[in-house]
């Protein structure tokens, strides 16, 4: 069975809201800054982000995290700017 690939919401700090897309605990993303390629993350724990499972961009230090689906690690379903 293929991954089965999900567009979910990409919550920029501004208040805007934009897609991201996931299959299972991972999701990928393009930055506000307009970076050429897609940022990419795994879910991460519930408390919420850690310097081990926030994703940051390289091109202009935007924070980012996956918010898992209710338990550590699981289903992505909501990318977050930090």
């Amino acid at each position: 069975m293929p991954q089965k690939q999900e567009e979910i919401p990409l919550v920029l700090k501004s208040g805007t809201t934009e897609t991201a897309v996931a299959t299972g605990n991972n999701a990928s993303w393009h930055c506000h800054c307009n970076r050429s390629l897609p940022l990419l993350g795994k879910s991460g724990q519930i408390s919420g982000p850690s310097d081990g499972t926030k994703v940051t961009s390289p091109d202009c230090g935007a924070d980012y995290f996956v918010v898992p689906d209710g338990g550590d690690y699981k289903k992505a379903v909501r990318v977050d700017e930090l």
